[in-house]
C-alpha cells in the first residue's frame, strides 16, 4: 500500500511540475490560432454538439498516431490495449492461443476499466463499427479491422455514454479518427524485429493517396500487416516451467535439480504430461507405478523392478524403468512448436470521400478487411485401456511380458497437436448526406443536418484440426473416461477392421517422444470447417445547432433518431457439433437477430459567465429512448457540469446511466463444450495439505464435508464445461459518476487533469465458467449456495471417476453487479529548450476497486491480482529540433499479487533429484512492479521520413512466479514458462523497430 501511495504521489508531483495540455485529457480542446482566424467546428467524442471551443465535462484521452509510432507501436491493438484506461485489466490479443475467447481465435479487442470488451463501444469517425470474428460468440469489434495506415488519432472517452451513443457504451468509447487532409500520396514500410529469431516479428506495408478537389475530396489507402508466430521453443524461458521455489530460511532457490543436466529441473511449456503410464490392479485399484519410459539403464536397472524384469529381457519389448511423476524429458517437440503468440496476416482497404451538391454534401466510407490467422497448440490423449484388452492395445497382456494377464489397467498420456485457423472477411459501406437548413425554418435556420446508412457484413470461415474421437476410441476398443467399458477394437462407432486398425499407445515411439507415430497421427487426424456470418444495418439521422441565446451564451442542441438491426448465424461443421473431436471444444449452431429503434437528444446550456470564480459554467444534458424487439423499451440519461473557475482552473463532473441489451451470442449461443483439467478447476485437490500449506479453511471444511479424501490427487479425466445462451436474460443497467480537476497555469505551457470515476453495472450478463466450483466450496452456505448447483461431482462408490468433477454449466446468466472505481492522472508539459522544443506527456490510472457481486452477498475483489494491476501508466518525453525528434517512452505496470508467498512441504519430490523428499519450500506468488523503456530517433523532411528505435531497451523479462495453489477460494493465475501470464508484460524481449515513409 505504501509503495502504491508513493507512486501515485510521485506521479502527481511530476504532473504538477511538468505536464499536460488539453488534447490529452479533453478531446479536441481547441483554442483560437495565433493569427486570430476562427477554428472550424468539430464534433467531440462524448458529445454530438458542434462547438468552436470545447472542454469536455467527461474526461477524454487522445493518442495520436505520431506519438504511438514514436513509441514503436505499429498496430492499433497495442496502441489501445496499452492505454492507461485499458492496461489495468487483461486484454484479449494473440497471446490467447489455445483459449476459448469471444470472437474466436485471433480476435483482438479492447476492454476499458476491466468491464469487458462488450461494454466498450468502438467507432470509426464517430460512427459505430460492426462486430467481427468467428464461431458463435461474436459481439465485440475486432481491432484487426481498423485501417491504421490512415489513422490520425484515437480518442478514448473514459466515461459511460449510452445516452449519447446507445448500447455498449457502458465503460467508455473508443473513437478512431482517420486523416482527411491528404492531398497527394504516401508510402510507408515499418517493422519490429529482434529478440532472438523472428518469433513475434511484425511487418507492415501501406500506401495512401488523397486528392482535394474544388467541390470535394477523396482518399484511398491499402495496407498489409503480418505478425510472425512466437513459438514456445523460440524462447528458452517460455519453453521451460521451473518449480521456482525457495528455502524459507535462507531464501535460496531449492528447486529440484535434474541429475542429468545439473540445472533446475525444466518441465514442458504446456505443462502437459507425456510418457506417463498410471497402472492399477483391476481388482483392487491399487496404484503400482506412476510412470514408465524407455530406459537408458538397460536390463540391469529393470532387473530390480519385479514387474518389468521380464519385459526388459524380452527383445520384442522395449526396456522400461519406473520413475516418479516429475522425472520426464524436459521438452516435447510439439510443445516447442506450439504458438504462444499466434501468427496473423491481414489486408485492409479503406476509402472515403465527399462531394458538394450545393444543397448538401454527399459523403461515404468503405472498409474492406481480410484476416488470416491460426493457433497451434497441444492436447493430451489420456485414455484408460481395459485390463482384459488384447495385446495389440494393452501390451501388459502380451506374451512374454512377465506380467500376470488381465491385471493392469494402463493409461498412456500422449501429446498431439491441434490447430485452429480463421479466414475473416469484413466489408462495411456507409453513405450519407449532410448540410445546413436554409432560411424560413425559424430557429432551425442554419442548423446542421446529417443522415446516413451503414451496412456491414462479417463472414468468418474457420477450421479445427484435431483427433477423430470416434475413430480413436474404436482403435483402442474403449471409453477414455471409463475403465470398465470395452469393446473389441475396430468394432464400435461404425468401424470395422477394413477401415480401422489398433493404435498402440505404448510403442517405443510413444514412450520415447510422447508423440504418436506420424502414421497413427495421419490416421487419426480430423479437420472440420465452419462459417460465421454477422450482418449489421444502421440508419441514422440527426440535426444540431443553436436554439436560442441566453445571458451566458447560446443554448445548443442535437437531436436524432436511429435504427439498428444485427443478425448472427454461426454454422459449425457436423464433427464440431457432435463432439467428435477428442478432448476439444464442441459447438452447436448459433442463430439469432435483434433490432432497436432509438431517439436521442442533447442540450448544452451556458448557465453563468464572467463572474468572480465563475469564468463559465455550462450544463450538458443528454437522453436516449431505446425500443428493442427483444427486450422492450428503456431510457438512459446523463448530466454533466463544466465549471471554469478561471483561465487556470476548471472543475468538471458528470453522472449518467447506461444500458446494454445482451449480445446476440449471450442469448442464442448454441451449447459450446470444452475440457479443462481437474487441477485447473477443483479446489478440493489435496485439500488437507501438509499442515503448513496455504489452504482456505472454508474450502477444506467443505471438501471434507463431502467425504473427499484430504490427499485426493485429481487423477480423473478432464472436466467437460458447457457454455450456452442464457434463458430469460435481463438487460444490463449501469450508472457512472466522474469528477475532475483541470489546471492550466499561465506561467507555463502546462496542463494537469486529475479525474475520479466510478462505474457500477447491475444485472451484468456473464459466463462464470469454471469459477463456479471455487465459488461453491469457498461459500459459507455450502452446499446450498447457488453456485453448487452449477456443476456435478461424482461421489458414487466404486465409480472409476469417483470424486472427480464431471460437468460444469458455464452458461450466460445475470449476476448482481460489477463495480470499478479509480483515479486518472493526465499531464502535458511543453517548453522550448536550447534550439528545440521539449514535450512531456503522462497518463496514469490507479484502480481503487474492481469487484463482482456474483450472487447477493457473494463478492469477489480482483483489484491488484495478477493480470489486474492497481497502477499502470505511460509517459513520453520528446525533444524536437528542426527535422529531428528524439523520443523516450515508458510503460509502467504496478505490483500484482494473488498472495505474496506460500509455504509448504513438497511430498512428491523424487529421490533421484538432489532436493530430498519432504523438503520445505516457499513459493513466490506476486509480480513485481515493472518499467518498460523505448527509445527512438526520427528524421523528417518534406518528402521523406525515417524512424529507428529500440523497444524494451533494457530487455526486461516478465516476473517469475511459482505455481498457484488454492489459497483464497478460486483466485488462481496462469503461468507461461515460469512467468506470470498477463497481457501487460512483454514476452518477446528487446526489439529494434524501423519505419520509412515517402510522401509525394
Amino acid at each position: 500500500m505504501l509503495q502504491r501511495k508513493f507512486l501515485l504521489g510521485t506521479s502527481m508531483i511530476v504532473g504538477l511540475m511538468a505536464a499536460a495540455a488539453a488534447p490529452t485529457f479533453a478531446a479536441a480542446q481547441t483554442a483560437a490560432p495565433a493569427d486570430g482566424t476562427e477554428v472550424d467546428e468539430l464534433i467531440v467524442t462524448g458529445s454530438r454538439i458542434k462547438r468552436s471551443e470545447y472542454n469536455s465535462a467527461s474526461p477524454v484521452q487522445v493518442i495520436t498516431a505520431e506519438s504511438s509510432s514514436l513509441a514503436g507501436m505499429i498496430n492499433p491493438t497495442e496502441v489501445l490495449q496499452s492505454a492507461s484506461v485499458a492496461a489495468g485489466s487483461t486484454q484479449i490479443n494473440n497471446q490467447f492461443t489455445g483459449f476459448v475467447v469471444n470472437g474466436g481465435g485471433g480476435v483482438n479487442t479492447v476492454s476499458i476499466r476491466g468491464l469487458g470488451d462488450q461494454r466498450t463501444l468502438v467507432m470509426l469517425n464517430g460512427r459505430r463499427l460492426p462486430p467481427a470474428g468467428t464461431q458463435g460468440a461474436v459481439a465485440a469489434v475486432d481491432l484487426n479491422i481498423l485501417p491504421d495506415a490512415i489513422v490520425e488519432r484515437y480518442e478514448i472517452l473514459k466515461d459511460g455514454a449510452s445516452s449519447v451513443y446507445g448500447s455498449d457504451a457502458v465503460a467508455g468509447v473508443v473513437n478512431v479518427i482517420t486523416r482527411t487532409n491528404l492531398d497527394g500520396g504516401r508510402l510507408e514500410a515499418s517493422g519490429r524485429f529482434g529478440g532472438g529469431g523472428d518469433g513475434g516479428n511484425e511487418y507492415t506495408f501501406s500506401g495512401a493517396y488523397g486528392k482535394v478537389l474544388d467541390r470535394g475530396r477523396f482518399l484511398i489507402s491499402g495496407q498489409y500487416y503480418e505478425q510472425k508466430a512466437l513459438k514456445y521453443g523460440d524462447r528458452k524461458d517460455l519453453n521451460c516451467q521451473e518449480q521456482y521455489t525457495f528455502d524459507p530460511v535462507t531464501g535460496q532457490r531449492n528447486d529440484w535439480i535434474d541429475v542429468d543436466t545439473g540445472t533446475y529441473k525444466c518441465f514442458g511449456a504446456s505443462g502437459a504430461l507425456f510418457n506417463y503410464i498410471p497402472v492399477t490392479v483391476g481388482a483392487t485399484g491399487a496404484f503400482y507405478g506412476s510412470r514408465a519410459r524407455i530406459s537408458t539403464d538397460g536390463p540391469a536397472y529393470a532387473a530390480n523392478q519385479p514387474f518389468w524384469a521380464a519385459a526388459a529381457a524380452d527383445p520384442a519389448m522395449p526396456g522400461y524403468r519406473f520413475a516418479p511423476l516429475n522425472d520426464r524429458d524436459s521438452v516435447n517437440s510439439l510443445d516447442a512448436a506450439s504458438d504462444f503468440i499466434s501468427p496473423v496476416k491481414r489486408y485492409t482497404l479503406y476509402a472515403e470521400g465527399q462531394y458538394d451538391l450545393n444543397f448538401g454534401e454527399l459523403y461515404g466510407e468503405f472498409l474492406g478487411h481480410q484476416r488470416k490467422s491460426s493457433q497451434t497448440n497441444v492436447q493430451q490423449l489420456f485414455p484408460y485401456i481395459w485390463e482384459n484388452a488384447p495385446c495389440e492395445v494393452n501390451p501388459f497382456n502380451c506374451a512374454g511380458s512377465g506380467i500376470a494377464p488381465n491385471t493392469f489397467v494402463p493409461q498412456s498420456l500422449v501429446l498431439t497437436p491441434y490447430v485452429f485457423k480463421q479466414d475473416v472477411k469484413v466489408f462495411r459501406g456507409l453513405a450519407g448526406l449532410r448540410g445546413k437548413f436554409g432560411q424560413g425554418l425559424g430557429f432551425l435556420t442554419g442548423w446542421d443536418w446529417d443522415a446516413y446508412v451503414s451496412y456491414s457484413k462479417n463472414r468468418g470461415e474457420y477450421s479445427l484440426t484435431g483427433i477423430n474421437s470416434d475413430l480413436f476410441l474404436a482403435s483402442i476398443g474403449g471409453d477414455w473416461a471409463d475403465t470398465a467399458t470395452y469393446t473389441p477394437y475396430c468394432t464400435g462407432f461404425g468401424y470395422t477392421l477394413s477401415n480401422c486398425h489398433a493404435v498402440n499407445l505404448f510403442s517405443d515411439q510413444v514412450l520415447r517422444t510422447g508423440n504418436l507415430t506420424p502414421e497413427d497421427y495421419a490416421y487419426l487426424k480430423l479437420t472440420e470447417k465452419g462459417v460465421t456470418d454477422y450482418t449489421q444495418l444502421i440508419v441514422e439521422g440527426q440535426i444540431s445547432g443553436d436554439i436560442l441565446t441566453l445571458p451566458a451564451g447560446k443554448l445548443a442542441g442535437a437531436f436524432g433518431v436511429s435504427y439498428r438491426r444485427d443478425e448472427l448465424d454461426d454454422k459449425p461443421g457436423a464433427n464440431l457439433a457432435n463432439q467428435n473431436f477428442y478432448n476439444l471444444a464442441t459447438a452447436n449452431r448459433t442463430k439469432g437477430d435483434d433490432a432497436v429503434t432509438e431517439a436521442y437528444g442533447e442540450l448544452e446550456a451556458p448557465l453563468l459567465k464572467g463572474l468572480p470564480a465563475v469564468e463559465a459554467l455550462t450544463l450538458n444534458l443528454s437522453g436516449r429512448y431505446s425500443d428493442y424487439k427483444s427486450y422492450g423499451s428503456n431510457s438512459t440519461y446523463k448530466a454533466g457540469l463544466n465549471w471554469q473557475l478561471s483561465n487556470q482552473y476548471r472543475l468538471r463532473t458528470s453522472y449518467g446511466t447506461s444500458f446494454r441489451a445482451p449480445a446476440l451470442f449471450e442469448r442464442f449461443l448454441g451449447d459450446q463444450g470444452g475440457y479443462l483439467s481437474q487441477a485447473s478447476v477443483d479446489p478440493c485437490i489435496r485439500w488437507a495439505g501438509d499442515g503448513t500449506s496455504v489452504i482456505n479453511p472454508v474450502v477444506a471444511q467443505n471438501c471434507a464435508a463431502q467425504g473427499i479424501p484430504g490427499n485426493y490427487t485429481g487423477a480423473n479425466p478432464s472436466v467437460f464445461i458447457t457454455t450456452g445462451g442464457g434463458e430469460n436474460l435481463k438487460p444490463e443497467k449501469s450508472k457512472a459518476f466522474s469528477a475532475g480537476f483541470v489546471w492550466t497555469p499561465e506561467f507555463a505551457d502546462l496542463s494537469v487533469a486529475v479525474d475520479y470515476y466510478e462505474i457500477e453495472v447491475n444485472d451484468q450478463v456473464t459466463s462464470n465458467g469454471a469459477a463456479v466450483v471455487g465459488q461453491c466450496y469457498a461459500a459459507a452456505d455450502f452446499p446450498t449456495n447457488p453456485f453448487c448447483s452449477l456443476f456435478t461431482r461424482d461421489l458414487t462408490v466404486g465409480s472409476s471417476t469417483r470424486y472427480g468433477i464431471t460437468e460444469i454449466d458455464g452458461s450466460f446468466r445475470n449476476i448482481v453487479s460489477q463495480t470499478s472505481r479509480g483515479i486518472d492522472l493526465t499531464t502535458r508539459y511543453s517548453q522550448d529548450v536550447g534550439p528545440g522544443n521539449f514535450t512531456l506527456e503522462t497518463q496514469f490510472s490507479y484502480t481503487l476497486e474492481d469487484t463482482q457481486e456474483l450472487f447477493p452477498g457473494n463478492t469477489d475483489d480482483f483489484n491488484g491480482l495478477i493480470g489486474e494491476p492497481k497502477v499502470v501508466g505511460n509517459t513520453q518525453a520528446r525533444y524536437r529540433w528542426n527535422d529531428v525528434t528524439l523520443t523516450w517512452s515508458t510503460e509502467f505496470v504496478g505490483h500484482q499479487s494473488n498472495y505474496d508467498y506460500q509455504f509448504g512441504t513438497d511430498i512428491s519430490a523424487p529421490s533421484n533429484y538432489t532436493t530430498p523428499q519432504g523438503a520445505r519450500y516457499r513459493g513466490k506468488n506476486h509480480a513485481e512492479a515493472m518499467w518498460y523503456h523505448h527509445l527512438s530517433l526520427r528524421y523528417r523532411t518534406d518528402t521523406w521520413e525515417g524512424l529507428v528505435g529500440v523497444s524494451n531497451v533494457f530487455n526486461e523479462a516478465p516476473p517469475k512466479v511459482s505455481p498457484a495453489l488454492a489459497d483464497r477460494g478460486n483466485y488462481t493465475y496462469g503461468r507461461v514458462g515460469s512467468y506470470a501470464f498477463a497481457t501487460q508484460y512483454d514476452y518477446i524481449g528487446r526489439q529494434a523497430f524501423v519505419s520509412l515513409t515517402r510522401r509525394f
